[in-house]
């Protein structure tokens, strides 16, 4: 997802800001996890190794909570000496679906769970050594006698490159060793038989359903137990997605209004006029000719807003899916003409962004049309 534009960006930023009492509260926050963790030990940069720089990261969640994580520059990491194997615990969009469409159909407890610092409750293999933070340790000379001082990684954090494969190994065996079988169609989908349980797992995002709200309690209690858990409550927000529900009609909404804000402030769209269909029937979309090219900035952007439609069109607006996927195909050399088919669908959302998914309550139908002779680049 997308980061707010008016969250900080670096750690002096929030000071200067209304709400700096409560960015300071969620640093400390997460600075006394990694701490009461025993995240790293400070040791001497050994010869021949580079450390993994690192930043805090400040994020204001859907719910308003304000949350402050230190990200590695996992992308500096060499393959072979700081990891090996990669993996993220990610749930299928299709799984998330299906879940809520249960929920709706049979009027189940819908509640939603966050793991604190879920990273730092898994153990790392490798020797992996970042700087020293922004803010802690401030007492220690970066460079002594003995050779530059970091840390070296006794627990994994967001960034690295390793951290999502380690937290599921660990999170995976806790929920199995707990009586969940692990669904063999999506491996971040587990159900209890005997307590009519399903959870499902996004990286550090918990979804529970069960028809009975004692049985949730059951294994919120068992999770609280083992790790720094926060709980949600009724699940509203999920993935950047608002979930409406009317339980008595067992109707379910389903849609992304803040994060429709957010890209189109993003892309300087928030004030466009708004058109009433997605795409123009009577333009054409063509490869761009031979000699012509984009240069990296424009691509860039480019790349940019198709991505920002494309997690729109994924999560609750299957409706521009045929728009996004036309110009998606012109991401390595876009032209003014892709640029104005990529605009249009903005402005679509500009009118229409409080629209999303429904479930219950009426006939869903769907249609589809294959013009191969319109694909004059084919």
């Amino acid at each position: 997802m997308l980061a707010n534009l008016d969250e900080p960006q670096t750690l002096n930023e929030p000071l200067t800001r209304d709400d700096k009492k409560l960015w300071y509260e969620a640093w400390e926050s997460e600075a006394d996890s990694l701490v009461r963790n025993k995240t790293w030990v400070l040791t001497s940069l050994p010869k021949g190794r580079e450390p993994i720089g690192c930043r805090w990261l400040f994020k204001r969640k859907d719910d308003g909570r304000y949350k402050v994580s230190l990200v590695a520059k996992g992308y500096s990491q060499k393959e072979g000496l700081d990891y090996t194997e990669t993996f993220a615990p990610v749930a299928k969009f299709s799984s998330l679906w299906s879940l809520l469409a249960l929920v709706c159909e049979n009027d189940w407890e819908l509640e939603g769970m966050d793991v604190k610092t879920a990273f730092l409750h898994s153990h790392l293999e490798e020797k992996v050594f970042i700087d020293i933070p922004e803010g802690l340790h401030t007492e220690i000379a970066n460079t002594t006698s003995a050779g530059r001082t970091v840390c070296e990684l006794r627990k994994s954090i967001y960034g690295l490159t390793q951290s999502p494969r380690t937290w599921y190994g660990r999170i995976n065996q806790f929920i199995i060793d707990h009586g969940f079988e692990r669904s063999e169609h999506d491996h971040n989908v587990y159900i209890h038989q005997v307590f009519n349980l399903i959870l499902l797992l996004y990286v550090d995002d918990l979804v529970l359903t069960s028809p009975s709200l004692t049985d949730i309690t059951w294994i919120q209690d068992l999770l609280h137990n083992e790790f720094e858990m926060t709980d949600l409550g009724l699940l509203t927000t999920f993935l950047g997605m608002e979930i409406r529900r009317n339980r008595p009609m067992r109707m379910l909404h389903l849609s992304q209004q803040r994060y429709i804000n957010t890209i189109l402030v993003r892309h300087g769209m928030l004030d466009s006029a708004p058109v009433s269909t997605h795409a123009d029937c009577h333009v054409r979309l063509k490869k761009t000719q031979s000699g012509q090219q984009a240069d990296s900035v424009n691509q860039q952007r480019y790349q940019s807003a198709v991505g920002a439609l494309m997690a729109a069109m994924i999560g609750t607006r299957p409706d521009i899916a045929f728009a996004v996927s036309a110009v998606s195909q012109y991401n390595t050399n876009p032209v003014a003409t892709h640029w104005t088919a990529v605009r249009g669908i903005f402005r679509y959302l500009t009118g229409t962004r409080e629209l999303g998914l429904n479930y219950g309550g009426g006939y869903c139908g769907g249609y589809t049309d294959a013009d191969w002779g319109a694909g004059e680049d084919r």
